[in-house]
């Protein structure tokens, strides 16, 4: 069976696309700075800080998906949480690469996850975003672009590499639609700012279905955007929520609140992209769940 190898497995997308292609027929193996011994999969150490990785890791692995890095939206954004977040993307690669070109491992596939928020991101606009469209200068965009530009180093020694800009994954163990559900319940189904934004998601069973296909298929090479055909707002994605739950009301969270309660961090939450992907356009990838309420008619069943 080939082997995958993991970086950020443990969290909500690397658990389940271990899963998914572990029922694919691979055998996933795992990188995480605290391995344990009696995990799903197999596990191994590495610590970028301190340089240190268990090279048996590699023995026999075919294709590596790197998915680790700090919570975008866990804390606030100080300068230390700035440096955190970038660090733990960019430094993860860089030493990625250095260990498998000093240890000239035969690697066929290198796919990286990036976001959407490279793109510019806007309280209310129409204008539509592509993989070829022009990047954006916020930091969200800052470190899509350095995390894509480590993912690019592997070019340089012969292995395709893809990078996998990801919409918000849409999971009913995501934190996020955990927490709208449980206002839910009281009546009350938020809106951010005025609900304009778009707001490009993804279930999460469709991007365990581009990963794999990202190692089957070797003509993906470069950026993909990972989000549903669907392009909606942020007040739409609320109302498919209500349509379902049949009950509550939308309250929209004024603007200026959640810039006092996040900071600079509010910008992902208030602001938003309209993407397509090239993924689309593709004969060969057909989405289970094209359309929010066909996600969340499966999340919320």
């Amino acid at each position: 069976m080939t082997k995958v190898l993991i970086t950020g497995g443990t969290g909500l997308v690397g658990s389940a696309l271990s899963r998914f292609l572990k029922d694919k027929g691979f055998t996933p193996v795992i990188l995480s700075r605290n391995p344990k011994a009696n995990s799903e999969f197999p596990m191994y150490k590495w610590d970028v800080n301190k340089g240190e990785i268990d090279k048996a890791a590699f023995n026999g692995v075919e294709h590596i998906i790197h998915l680790a890095g700090a919570n975008l939206g866990e804390k606030r954004w100080s300068k230390k949480r700035k440096q955190i977040l970038i660090e733990s993307r960019v430094k993860s690669a860089e030493f990625l690469f250095e260990t498998i070109k000093n240890g000239n491992y035969k690697i066929k596939a290198f796919i990286s996850a990036s976001a959407v928020g490279i793109y510019p991101s806007y309280t209310d606009n129409d204008t539509i975003f592509e993989e070829d469209s022009k990047l954006g200068n916020s930091f969200a965009a800052e470190i899509c672009k350095r995390w894509e530009s480590a993912a690019d180093d592997f070019k340089t020694i012969g292995i395709r590499t893809v990078k996998i800009r990801t919409g918000i994954v849409q999971d009913i163990n995501d934190p996020a639609l955990e927490k709208i559900l449980l206002s839910a319940k009281f009546g009350i189904l938020p809106a951010f700012g005025k609900g304009e934004h778009y707001y490009p998601w993804i279930h999460l069973k469709d991007l365990c279905r581009i990963y794999h296909t990202a190692i089957i298929d070797e003509t993906f090479n470069g950026p993909y955007n990972a989000v549903a055909p669907d392009t909606i707002t942020n007040k739409q994605y609320t109302k498919a929520i209500k349509k379902l739950r049949r009950k509550g009301f939308i309250l929209h969270i004024p603007a200026f609140f959640m810039k006092l309660l996040f900071g600079e961090m509010s910008q992902i939450i208030l602001r938003g992209t309209k993407v397509q992907s090239k993924l689309h356009k593709k004969d060969k990838f057909k989405f289970e769940f094209p359309t929010i309420e066909s996600a969340m008619k499966d999340l919320l069943k």
